[in-house]
Parts: structure tokens; sequence; C-alpha cells
């Protein structure tokens, strides 16, 4: 019997995250998608409408054949929130959002973050998001954290982070996610925005796609330590996201860097220091990155690349520098097509993107009430 309801709590998981990613989809539909027979989806089914979790939606059109119009499906978009927090230098952007990924509320601060204070001050954060933008009804179901570094989303584990300045192993579930009634995930930045355009991304489906995070940061301790740019990528292969055989994916430093060092560029660091009031060194900085990212692009064969962050308060055309590097970089008479575009989230994409890999873990782990998964702060 055990064997029996894991299937059936297994399927409906996989039923659930067909109906969010393809909105009004009726059962037959499904059905044909996940390889289920009939039976299964229409008892599930029913069993998430049951929990609140799914509603129908208006009929959709009749087969050519006639006979009745399918009934479609979608996710309760008000079953409840998902708060999503960026940790930057000297402060914090939280939002909420609800299953859909309609932005509720946000809210901004400052915040004293280093490893010391680290645990203390993001329980802070997440008591006062809670509070100010989980008012209204509706559970708080999870909260996503993404910032810099070398983050490990399946232990969560934060290895490295140079902004933060934690250089020494920190286990976030256990010092953050265990103290939290709610599960609670952390991730790489770069690797929540590619999160973000996954799971609310509605309009097409994204199968391979680069995100790359560009921010320029004014503070003292970020231009100090690292010229104030910092560029990391969300790597997507094959719908997910991808994160190397050590978690290090998407991690960057220029090929034209020599020799060892903490800068993400060629250029010395007082020129980095004046970028955004020096044309000729922002000029030079957007070339180098661009480059860089054209070999990547055209190695990988992408059909996608999004560009978030700070880099647009820049004023770099950086979408047509990048695609005249991208053909450059091309050896073949056939031209390349590929999409490049600025996130529409703009200084919102971390946050956003760590409450969609929030919801994502809530999937696939079963950690929405009624999916039957081990409902434990941090996915312990």
């Amino acid at each position: 019997m055990a064997g029996t309801r894991d299937l059936g709590l297994r399927s409906a998981s996989r039923i659930f995250r067909c109906v969010w990613r393809s909105p009004n989809i009726s059962r037959v539909e499904i059905a044909d998608k996940l390889g289920l027979d009939k039976s299964t989806v229409t008892n599930q089914v029913n069993r998430l409408i049951d929990l609140g979790l799914v509603a129908e939606t208006e009929a959709g059109e009749a087969s050519s054949r006639g006979g009745r119009r399918p009934i479609g499906l979608a996710v309760r978009k008000n079953f409840g929130r998902i708060i999503g927090i960026e940790l930057q230098v000297g402060g914090f952007h939280a939002l909420a959002v609800d299953l859909s990924g309609e932005i509720l509320g946000e809210l901004q601060g400052p915040a004293s973050i280093n490893k010391d204070s680290f645990a203390s001050t993001i329980l802070d954060i997440v008591d006062r998001a809670t509070r100010e933008l989980c008012p209204g009804p509706g559970p708080l179901l999870g909260v996503g954290v993404g910032l810099g570094g070398l983050v490990d989303l399946k232990s969560s584990r934060i290895r490295y982070s140079v902004p933060l300045g934690i250089r020494e192993p920190l286990d976030f579930g256990k010092t953050v996610a265990s103290r939290l009634p709610m599960p609670c995930f952390v991730e790489n930045d770069a690797n929540c925005c590619a999160w973000g355009e996954l799971a609310f991304n509605r309009s097409e489906e994204l199968r391979d796609f680069l995100f790359a995070l560009v921010e320029y940061r004014q503070d003292t301790t970020s231009l100090g330590t690292y010229g104030g740019i910092g560029v990391g990528f969300g790597v997507v292969h094959g719908g997910k996201v991808y994160s190397g055989s050590h978690g290090n994916a998407g991690e960057f430093r220029s090929t034209f860097c020599k020799g060892r060092g903490d800068l993400q560029f060629s250029l010395p660091m007082d020129e980095l220091r004046r970028m955004d009031r020096d044309p000729r060194v922002l000029a030079a900085a957007m070339e180098e990155l661009a480059r860089n990212m054209a070999m990547l692009v055209n190695t990988m064969d992408f059909d996608r690349v999004y560009v978030g962050g700070d880099i647009e308060e820049l004023f770099a055309d950086f979408p047509a520098l990048l695609r005249t590097c991208l053909e450059e970089n091309w050896m073949y008479p056939s031209p390349k097509d590929v999409d490049i575009r600025y996130s529409s989230l703009k200084g919102r994409a971390v946050a956003y993107g760590a409450a969609g890999m929030m919801l994502d873990r809530l999937v696939a782990e079963r950690l929405l009430p009624g999916l039957g998964g081990k409902a434990a702060a941090g996915g312990a």
C-alpha cells in the first residue's frame, strides 16, 4: 500500500508541475504529455482540486471530430505566497509572489551581512519580509535566498562568497533554514535569475539559454574588493539549470586575465572603479565581457541570452555589442539565430528568481501541502 501511495504522490507532483508550466492544459493533454493513463490523471487531478492547488478553467476548443470541449486546468495562484530575497553588500531586496509569478509586494533595506552575523541577519530579514509582505490570505510556502558566490543548492551550503566576505563554508541549512517554520533554500544569484525565467515564463518553452547577471556596486567594500563590477552566468540546458560537476557552473573570470587574482576583468582595479563615469573604461569592459560571452554562446549553441542586473544603468548597448562579437566569433556562412534581450525585471531579477527557484524546489521535492514530501525547513 505504501508503494502505491508513493507512486500516486509522485504522479500528483508531476501533474501539478505540468499544469503549472502549461496553464489551461486539459486532462487528456496531461495524460499524453506525461505518459499516464487517463484514470490516474483524473484521480490525481481531482485530489489536487480538493487540496486547493489546482482549479478548472474555461473549456477549450473542441477537436476537429467534435464532441465535448475539454476543460482546462490551472494552478490556483492565491494558494499561497513565496518570498524571494537577494542579499547584497550592505543591504537586501525581498519580494513576495503568488504561484503564477505575480509580484504582490517588495521590500528593500540596509543590512550588515558578514559570516559572524549572517544567520541572525537573514532570520531578521525573513521575519520582517514575512510580516510586511505576507499579511493577506494564503500561507507562506517557502523562502528562496540568492547571493553572489559558490553555493551548493543540494546540500544548502555557501562555500565561498567574495561580496559577502564568506571565505569558509557556511552551512545555510543548519544555521538558517532549520530555524524557520517553512522550507528555505539558498542559491547563487545568477542561477536564481535563470530559475526565475524557467519558473514564471509562460509564453514560451525555454530549453537552452544563458542568463548573464552584470551588477555594478558603488559601495566602498565592493569597489575596494573587486572593482565594483560582478558578473555571473546562469546556464540552462535541456530546460534545467546546469550546476556542473563541482557545482561551479556559471562562475566567470575573463580569459584575458593573466595570473591569479580576485578581479573578473583584465582591466586594473583603479579603472574598474571609475567605469560608470569613464566611457573609455566602460567600452573596454563591455567588449571584454561580450567577447568572452560570444565564445560561450557559440560553443554551447544557446538560442537565447538574457542580460540582467545593473548593466542597463551604465548606458551601454550591450545586446548590439554581443551580437557583433557573436558574428565575429562564428566561422560559418550561415548567421547565428540568437535572441538577445535585457531582462524585464532589472534590479528585481535576483529576488524574483530566488522565488522561482523556491517554487521549483517545492514542487520537485514535494514540499507543497498535499504533495507528500517531507516538509522540513530547507528540505532536510
